[in-house]
């Protein structure tokens, strides 16, 4: 029978990893991330001498971030996508860049992690070892995501990572109806509390209130993650007929520019291509000084939570205009600048660079416009509970196992399973369980 021990993203939402070891002692890990505050960023440390292969459900570094750590002094083969893995690299490499915390990993790692990659479609089963299958299915979350379905010692366990049900102007959303029966499901549960907008109602209160904002001589600046979040703002731009012009700098320039090198990755390709045309690319100080002087515009620039990046260089100037505004697009960590500037309209921003001892602090009441839109890519509580009760279960156990989640989504959600009819629980960094 096989095991399932959790390494990390346990009531918490970072550092996601699952390690699944079969009867033989055979290892395979699902996801290995990071998380961005605390001492222990990593997941556990173990024993995995019998390693056999790592599977990655997708970029944000929550979930890659600390691959390289894996293959410091191994080879072993890393299973993934091509969109996942350029979009991989590029999130990690900017995590080594700009982080002060000292990961016990680097570029040359980093290389190795790469070098080691093997490309598995979507629905091709692929034996890892003897009786140790993996699959990858669309899990709808951003372009490239999936969820993992292993199957060791005649068990199948579906592991979701991030999934959405619903469909975004980017991707597809999850079917829980093209997988087979499993055994055991390790689900996330972010959202598990709350119920999102109607996407269209949201969408359209979105490109009303940024357009309302330029004609009345602002600018809107749209702090969005780089991956996927940017992009998705573009398309809804673009399905609004937005007319005022659109500047993509940063992070979400670069990552709009690769993902025009995957057109199998999107739910409609020419609408992207399309979408991302409208958008100038901000590629010199010369012209983000020019837009820094101009009046009016659409700014979309990371970082999303306001921790850094290229939105730096844009937001003291609209915080201080009132007839501007910030309109952040993503969710708010708390304690992020973020978080701080919808909960407290204050901005307040410390930066501490040991490496070239450069230090920027920023604190600035906000006289401008400050929103927030909930276009979440997971699965909120009703759509979770959905794709849960479509899922076909092989025995009456129905293992289920709440993770990627604070301590109240996961436990909650957990107990809302049990009370209808799931083995349901919340598990907690380090616990190890036979199926």
């Amino acid at each position: 029978m096989p095991y399932i021990k959790f390494l990390g993203g346990c009531r918490e939402v970072g550092r996601s990893a699952v390690l699944i070891e079969s009867n033989n002692g055979a290892q395979c890990i699902l996801d290995y991330g990071i998380r961005f505050k605390g001492e222990e960023r990593l997941p556990l440390d173990g024993d995995f001498s019998n390693l056999k292969a790592v599977a990655l459900s997708h970029c944000h570094v929550d979930h890659s971030g600390a691959l390289p750590f894996l293959f410091k002094n191994k080879d072993i083969p890393l299973f993934t996508n091509p969109l996942t893995l350029r979009m991989s690299e590029i999130l990690i490499k900017d995590t080594i860049k700009i982080s002060n915390y000292p990961y016990p990993f680097g570029y040359r790692e980093l290389q190795k992690t790469i070098k080691n990659a093997s490309f598995l479609s979507n629905e091709v089963r692929q034996k890892i070892d003897d009786k140790f299958y993996i699959t990858f299915y669309d899990a709808g979350h951003i372009p490239g995501s999936v969820s993992i379905l292993v199957e060791v010692d005649n068990k199948r366990i579906l592991y979701t990572g991030d999934i959405n049900t619903q469909e975004t102007n980017l991707v597809s959303p999850a079917e829980p109806s093209k997988l087979p029966e499993i055994d055991v499901l390790i689900t996330e549960s972010t959202y598990s509390l709350r119920e999102h907008p109607i996407r269209a109602e949201l969408e359209k209160r979105f490109t009303d209130d940024t357009l309302n904002i330029i004609e009345n001589g602002g600018k809107v600046l749209v702090p969005a993650f780089g991956v996927a979040r940017s992009q998705e703002i573009l398309l809804v731009l673009q399905k609004y007929n937005f007319k005022s012009e659109i500047f993509l700098d940063g992070l979400a320039r670069k990552v709009s520019i690769e993902y025009a090198q995957f057109p199998n990755s999107f739910r409609n390709f020419a609408e992207y291509k399309s979408a991302f045309k409208k958008a100038q690319l901000i590629t010199s100080r010369e012209k983000r000084k020019n837009l820094k002087k101009r009046s009016d515009g659409l700014i979309i620039s990371p970082s999303g939570m306001l921790k850094g990046g290229a939105a730096l260089e844009y937001i003291s100037s609209i915080l201080n205009d009132p007839s501007s505004a910030v309109f952040l697009v993503g969710y708010q960590v708390e304690g992020t600048p973020g978080r701080k500037l919808i909960d407290e309209k204050v901005f307040e921003f410390k930066e501490r660079n040991s490496r070239n001892y450069r230090t920027r602090d920023i604190f600035i009441k906000a006289k401008c416009n400050v929103d927030y839109y909930d276009f979440s890519s997971h699965a909120d509580k009703i759509h979770l509970h959905r794709y849960i009760d479509d899922l076909k279960f092989q025995n009456d156990s129905k293992f289920i196992f709440c993770m990627h989640g604070d301590t109240k989504s996961t436990t909650s959600f957990a107990y809302d399973l049990s009370d209808k009819g799931f083995n349901s629980v919340a598990p907690e960094i380090g616990e190890t369980y036979k199926i």
